[in-house]
């Protein structure tokens, strides 16, 4: 009976500790010099350049030692079950020295 409840608390331990969007392992992180990169934005326009300016902040995690995935837009239900003409991009990679680490 014991072996029971310490395997139901193993579990329960387990099971809250998962979440479905870890905010935790992203960090902020801000351009420190201009950045331009193509992104795919669905609809009729498709594609488009966007040039991320000095200042501006956005959440990401470290890829490897060069490149840094920023989160550019939030998931919706239009963005599942892709690859459709609505589709777009969540993250882009940045290469580490056009972003700091935001204190």
């Amino acid at each position: 009976m014991k072996q029971f409840f310490i395997s139901i608390l193993f579990l329960s331990i387990l099971v809250s500790s998962c979440s479905k969007d870890d905010n935790s392992i992203y960090a902020e992180y801000e351009f420190i010099n201009e950045y331009t990169a193509t992104i795919t934005v669905g609809g009729v326009v498709g594609i488009e350049d966007r040039t991320f300016i000095i200042g501006e902040i956005y959440k990401g995690t470290v890829l490897d030692s060069e490149t840094i995935k920023i989160k550019i837009a939030e998931s919706s239900e239009m963005n599942k079950n892709c690859p459709n003409s609505w589709c777009y991009q969540e993250y882009v990679n940045v290469p580490k020295e056009y972003l700091k680490l935001v204190d």
